[in-house]
């Protein structure tokens, strides 16, 4: 399909065309009219399809918000209201790429497949986790993918627990990510 500028498309505008001879590939910037919502839309030869629906995730501090909330919004939506959508998906799947990803200034959420009727039903769930997590419903999922008190038993010692608390301890405990915060920190 060859598009042409100032062309709409869906809902969304063709704001510039140009080839990208890197790539061999036609690439496209578009943007939703009624949204305002940007789109990189690059054609080429190779089967595998790929999409990622990213967003801007620039903290106001390091308590690790976007990384709770990209964990969050994995834990089921309006259309698959199960606890772990993704971990069900995948095992059904012929999906080459399938993940979540936070980054200090931005959160992406990319799906791959070489099969058609494979990455509709990827880009399905991972648009209407993003759009209608339920997360905004139910606060266990924040408590059990950030961080929540935890005890055992009335005598046991208060500890936290959380799926992105231990993960950031691992990261944290190592020295060079320990530097490598701080250099970053200091830049």
């Amino acid at each position: 399909m060859k598009l042409q500028e100032k062309q709409m498309i869906h809902g969304f505008a063709v704001d510039r065309s140009r080839y990208v001879p890197e790539l061999h590939s036609q690439a496209y910037e578009l943007h939703h009219v009624q949204s305002g919502a940007r789109l990189l839309y690059i054609q080429n030869d190779d089967d595998n399809k790929v999409f990622s629906i990213s967003f801007r995730t620039t903290p106001s501090d390091s308590t690790g918000v976007p990384h709770i909330c990209e964990h969050s919004t994995l834990c089921g939506s309006r259309k698959f209201p199960l606890k772990e959508p993704f971990v069900e998906l995948v095992k059904g799947s012929l999906n080459t790429f399938l993940n979540a990803m936070t980054f200090p200034d931005k959160t992406m959420y990319p799906v791959a497949s070489r099969n058609a009727a494979d990455f509709k039903n990827l880009m399905d769930v991972y648009l209407d986790a993003v759009f209608f997590p339920n997360m905004i419903k139910d606060k266990q999922v924040l408590m059990q993918e950030g961080w929540h008190y935890h005890l055992d038993s009335a005598d046991d010692e208060l500890t936290y627990r959380g799926v992105v608390y231990n993960e950031m301890k691992r990261v944290f405990s190592s020295p060079d990510s320990q530097m490598e915060r701080h250099v970053m920190d200091a830049l």
